[in-house]
């Protein structure tokens, strides 16, 4: 079973990165187009810098392309349902193919050289990917959280410039298709291949029976001239890169090793929810956050910034069971400084910047309030 995942969960793995990395990340922050639930804006914090996504969606009517252009500087078309896309304008493409699950630094490596490339050939840059997670179907116990959705994905791939992200349905019948027929079907009829870039260590189709060299051989009958690049692991000051140390270190709260991994602050997105409103007779009144579908970092309180209806506010965000008290359920709470105002049912995302203190039990909740007005002013401080 573990090499028959080796195509879906190696691109996301273990990749070195390599020195000399630049400073981390301007965060994009989002918010869903209020005239489409189609559309998705990202604005890049700080930098200043607009990216807008062309979703291609599939018109049952004329079973084209229907494009949702919002204008602005920069461009990239994603592409939710690969396989309903019409076949025959085949795109010259440079393209990498992978879950690359959270887009840590190691990913970025291999994506720009992909952009990079592309811009050589004059072709557009392609990123083919998977939803949901191969793990959850094959293996669903062994499934590990999300880091990233495709959402996500997409932001963060058009910030760093990438021309077109596919997203592939996975399924048990992919899982088995022969690496050959995988290529045929589901790439030659979509695209031009001018070059691939590849991780290390890839395999993919059935039985992981399919890699580099097989990928030769197919470009050999439909591109002769396209070329193959299969990027080295390179070590890095922090060594290996994967998902799942990230995963691993915001399981334990280490919110900024895992920035430092990721070359950006980890967000958590949702809807606001009701909740018990304990913060608001606390003097702190809190977000809740819901509908979550990614891991949640571990217990504790955190300095985060929040991002609503496309503005960015400064928060403290409480993460655990209400040991005051005694609550069982898991809750993601949010103190969004110097704001007021009725959210509830509205899309909210959250990047944790710092974690403050572990979560405790007080003695009272007058405790619990003298505390949080002391992490409100840390949270304050730092963000």
């Amino acid at each position: 079973m573990r090499d028959l995942l080796r195509l879906f969960t190696g691109a996301e793995g273990e990749t070195r990165t390599p020195t000399g990395e630049p400073p981390l990340d301007p965060e994009p922050s989002v918010s869903t187009n209020s005239t489409t639930s189609a559309g998705l804006f990202y604005s890049c914090h700080r930098a200043e810098k607009r990216i807008y996504i062309e979703l291609i969606v599939l018109s049952s009517l004329c079973a084209r392309p229907v494009p949702l252009a919002f204008g602005g500087v920069v461009f990239m078309k994603l592409i939710p349902d690969w396989e309903r896309q019409p076949s025959g304008s085949r795109p010259r493409t440079v393209f990498t193919i992978g879950v690359f699950d959270g887009l840590h630094r190691g990913h970025r490596a291999l994506i720009e050289l992909v952009i990079k490339q592309a811009a050589r050939l004059k072709a557009q840059a392609l990123l083919l990917t998977f939803d949901p997670h191969p793990l959850t179907v094959l293996a669903p116990d062994a499934a590990p959280p999300l880091l990233a959705t495709v959402e996500d994905k997409a932001g963060i791939l058009a910030s760093w410039g990438l021309d077109c992200l596919g997203v592939l349905g996975f399924t048990r019948e992919l899982a088995g298709t022969e690496p050959l027929k995988f290529l045929s079907h589901h790439l030659a009829r979509f695209i031009d291949p001018a070059a691939v870039v590849l991780g290390p260590d890839f395999a993919f189709g059935r039985d992981a029976q399919g890699g580099p060299e097989t990928i030769r051989l197919w470009l050999a009958g439909v591109s002769p001239r396209a070329r193959l690049i299969q990027i080295e692991p390179v070590a890095g000051d922090s060594g290996l890169l994967s998902s799942s140390q990230i995963r691993q270190d915001l399981k334990e709260g280490l919110v900024e090793r895992a920035a430092q991994d990721l070359g950006r602050c980890y967000r958590l997105s949702g809807v606001v929810i009701h909740g018990q409103a304990r913060g608001r007779i606390l003097g702190f009144p809190t977000a809740n956050l819901g509908l979550v579908r990614q891991l949640v970092p571990g217990p504790g309180v955190y300095a985060t910034r929040v991002h609503l209806d496309g503005q960015t506010w400064p928060g403290m965000t409480s993460i655990g069971y209400n040991p005051t008290f005694g609550e069982k359920g898991l809750t993601v709470e949010t103190n969004i400084l110097d704001f007021d105002g009725f959210i509830y049912g509205k899309n909210l995302a959250l990047d944790f910047v710092a974690r403050l203190r572990p979560m405790v039990r007080f003695e009272s909740p007058e405790h619990l309030a003298r505390q949080l007005a002391q992490d409100r002013e840390t949270a304050r401080n730092l963000l």
